[in-house]
């Protein structure tokens, strides 16, 4: 009978951010693109149509990190600064070399790690705190989005 894993207890990190308390990542997709797969592509002998698909190019979505805010994940903001330049006065940006390497781990009810995905070349795209509420008791979330170029699933 084969073992089912539950997706509640899992931990994403990157190079440098190992220490996030993480309340949901969402949105890992990755398809292929195909290219003359939705229309004939020309008509042979005896008004035969012929169609033909063929692989266009890989993409892939974004993954979307929610996280308590702690000191730790102040490096959050600070991994999303260092790779977009200044929004007013311009300037340089380390996009290029801010990129990361990403693993997600999904862990079994013992704490044996079952499942794991490696994300390549993963950079911030998008920075956002939840709500602030005065008299609320919520606590402060902050959500990153991710870009990457790939993933794979390692275990």
């Amino acid at each position: 009978m084969p073992e089912f894993i539950s997706n509640a207890k899992f931990y994403f990190e990157t190079d440098g951010l190992t220490d996030l308390l993480v309340q949901k990542i969402s949105g890992m997709q990755m398809k292929m693109t195909v290219a003359g797969g939705d229309a004939p592509i020309g008509v042979t002998k005896d008004g035969k149509t012929q169609t033909q698909a063929t692989i266009g190019g890989v993409e892939c979505s974004e993954i979307t990190i929610e996280c308590v805010a702690t000191a730790d994940s102040k490096k959050l903001l600070d991994w999303y600064n260092k790779c977009h330049a200044e929004a007013l006065s311009g300037g340089k940006a380390e996009g290029r070399k801010s990129r990361k390497l990403g693993k997600i781990a999904i862990y079994d009810g013992d704490g044996n790690e079952k499942v794991q995905y490696e994300l390549t070349d993963v950079f911030p795209t998008s920075y956002a705190t939840g709500d602030l509420s005065a008299g609320g008791g919520d606590l402060l979330t902050e959500t990153v989005t991710l870009g990457f170029t790939y993933f794979e699933r390692k275990k």
